[in-house]
């Protein structure tokens, strides 16, 4: 029998929480599912970590590295099912997701996306918040995004087949890894699907030592995703009009990441970037003063020597 959903799970040296998100997709109840697990050239393959899999709602791919974008792009491709969602391999698909947010779609056929809310965990379960989101415009969402207080987030994200396939699917430009779903909902955003909320916590956000967007990589591809929508700004008006408030933000968190880091030069050149983006936010100002004493430190300490 055909699947109502089907779910892709990219797989990448996640084998420390795999057999937890496979389980928490496995325990679904109430409606047809399959789950794609693409590997995206792991060297701990997913089949070593699951074993030979006899159910046959779960499909392994195999593929050469080739980041997040390609691994999704590969499991859509294979998806027997009208609607999709995703789960990382981390985290954790909450008992009756499928049937709250498929339900979405069975009574609302003009609907070409469903998005609910999410809890933020650590990964020994310790609670850490709840993301609530709310029904709103295309363009509300894409501000909120490029403001950095997204609405609608992979975790939570139910999207027809052929809605991905019309905007183009996911970039596979492996140094947009991270925020490749950035990418993909300004374009869903801009192209005027048919959003709607359904309320209600359906996955888990899971914290821990390896999260992809705490590493210096991740920071790069902030470069690249605003690499990415200034072509998309040529485009969708929608976009252009929000690149101000991206090109904030991004170059707001690199400020911030190197601040931590205690890099102050490079925090210096981010948030003068911050300023030119938008010349009347006082946060700009106030993070390029910060990051400008704090390079004057050393100087004046040799000073006094």
């Amino acid at each position: 029998m055909k699947p109502q959903v089907s779910v892709i799970l990219p797989y990448y040296e996640g084998k420390r929480w795999l057999t937890r998100s496979v389980g928490s997709v496995y325990a679904q109840k109430g409606v047809l599912w399959e789950l794609i697990i693409v590997d995206d050239g792991s060297k701990d393959p997913a089949e070593e970590i699951l074993g030979t899999i006899t159910e046959p709602r779960i499909k392994l791919l195999e593929e050469t590295h080739g980041g997040k974008g390609k691994a999704l792009n590969k499991g859509i491709a294979a998806a027997s099912a009208d609607v999709v969602c995703f789960i990382d391999q981390d985290d954790i698909m909450l008992p009756g997701r499928l049937l709250r947010q498929f339900e979405v779609f069975r009574s609302n056929p003009d609907v070409d996306v469903a998005y609910s809310d999410y809890e933020r965990i650590y990964d020994d379960s310790r609670h850490i918040d709840c993301f609530i989101s709310r029904q709103a415009s295309n363009q509300n969402c894409l501000h909120e995004m490029a403001i950095g207080r997204g609405l609608v987030s992979m975790q939570t994200l139910m999207i027809r087949r052929h809605t991905v396939q019309l905007i183009g699917g996911f970039s596979e430009d492996i140094s947009l890894t991270g925020l490749d779903d950035a990418e993909f909902m300004s374009r869903l955003f801009a192209s005027g699907a048919h959003m709607k909320y359904e309320p209600g916590i359906v996955q888990k956000w899971v914290l821990h030592d390896r999260n992809y967007s705490q590493s210096p990589i991740f920071e790069e591809s902030r470069l690249v995703l605003l690499e990415h929508l200034n072509i998309l700004a040529t485009k969708w008006p929608m976009i252009k009009k929000e690149m101000p408030y991206f090109k904030f933000h991004n170059h707001y968190m690199r400020g911030l990441y190197f601040i931590q880091k205690k890099l102050f030069t490079n925090a210096l050149f981010e948030f003068r970037k911050t300023v030119q983006s938008r010349p009347l936010h006082w946060a700009g100002y106030y993070m390029l003063v910060k990051s400008f004493m704090r390079c004057l430190i050393p100087t004046f300490q040799r000073a006094q020597i």
